[in-house]
């Protein structure tokens, strides 16, 4: 399952890359999907990279205090196992 979100990550990113909003409805579906299976993802970009957050895994560039994400190679993806929520892949990110 974390190859198919994987790769839906990866349609969804090149899409919105090429401005190609004809699939967003698409995506919201099978994000709901995704939703009701338990499972969430983190696409962190755009926010204050923090070394505490053990969901990412970051390659920063620059001496920055507060590095922004700036990239996202891989999302965090999350499943709730109806005990709780558990940490399935931890977010590849690049920061500066």
């Amino acid at each position: 399952m974390l190859n198919i979100i994987n790769q839906l990550f990866e349609i969804e990113k090149k899409s919105k890359d090429q401005d190609i909003s004809i699939f967003e409805r698409n995506f919201e579906r099978i994000h709901h999907e995704l939703t009701e299976l338990g499972y969430s993802l983190n696409n962190p970009i755009g926010k204050i990279y923090d070394s505490r957050d053990t969901s990412l895994e970051a390659n920063i560039v620059g001496n920055s205090a507060r590095p922004v994400i700036t990239k996202v190679l891989k999302p965090a993806i999350f499943q709730n196992d109806g005990s709780g929520t558990i940490l399935l892949q931890k977010g590849i990110v690049i920061a500066e």
